[in-house]
């Protein structure tokens, strides 16, 4: 028995009615392709909207996952993170074991550092360490700090000193360096006082791998500011020079 014209009229119908909705509405969960590779998320602070929505796979970037820390985000005691205008490398960048990592700081008053801690006015190095355990009345060291997770302030984590001050900055009376280095574009606006902390990678001991890490520092009228960064350590080729970051 045939199939009148009618029917073949209503299967054709139906079949491209489903074939629209395929199209429109993807696979079906078991075609779905699996995705390999880390999904990184660029940086959100970002002024392009674009890039800061923007998601990649099978990108050999820094796999960004938010910092699990009470003093990550502000309130409570972290009163002024805004008081930490820029930090390099950027978030979710790279930098190599040979190379330094900074923050710069700025208030209204000179930043703190520990009680009598001296630096060259030429290049910024410490050349005679402050009593680097004296704490400002929230408790927390006056002298900037870097944790690296999940070994943090708040888990009375190991604390790394700065190599270098660079700027303006309160040791109980004011000082002041020079060769601070030019800050970030995307840095936050300066006050009256800005002063850069130097980490060398090297004296850290950091060795090529992702890392989430937590800078600790006070302005200059002893409010605590903390910000938390994901960034990369890699181990620099032969043609590279020390210090340059690995474009990403």
């Amino acid at each position: 028995m045939g199939i009148n014209t009618g029917a073949l009229y209503i299967i054709f119908i139906m079949l491209a009615i489903t074939g629209f909705a395929y199209i429109t509405s993807g696979p079906t969960p078991s075609q779905t392709p699996t995705l390999t590779g880390p999904e990184v998320v660029l940086n959100k602070n970002t002024t392009n909207k674009a890039q800061s929505e923007l998601q990649l796979y099978n990108f050999n970037g820094v796999t960004i996952t938010p910092p699990i820390a009470n003093l990550c985000t502000k309130g409570g005691n972290n009163k002024n993170p805004d008081a930490l205008i820029a930090y390099s490398p950027a978030q979710s960048t790279a930098v190599s074991t040979v190379g330094q990592i900074s923050l710069w700081v700025t208030d209204n008053k000179p930043p703190y550092v520990a009680p009598n801690e001296q630096a060259s006015r030429s290049s910024g190095a410490i050349k005679l360490s402050g009593e680097r355990d004296q704490t400002a009345p929230d408790g927390y060291r006056f002298e900037p700090q870097l944790y690296i997770f999940p070994h943090t302030v708040e888990t009375n984590g190991k604390p790394y000193y700065p190599d270098f001050i660079r700027g303006d900055f309160n040791n109980g009376t004011p000082q002041n360096t020079f060769n601070s280095d030019v800050m970030p574009t995307d840095a936050l606006p300066k006050k009256g006082y800005t002063v850069e902390f130097i980490w060398n990678v090297a004296n850290i001991g950091l060795t090529p791998n992702e890392y989430e890490i937590e800078f600790v520092a006070h302005d200059g009228n002893e409010n605590l500011g903390v910000k938390c960064i994901n960034i990369r350590i890699y181990a620099p080729s032969a043609a590279q020079s020390p210090g340059n970051e690995l474009p990403l």
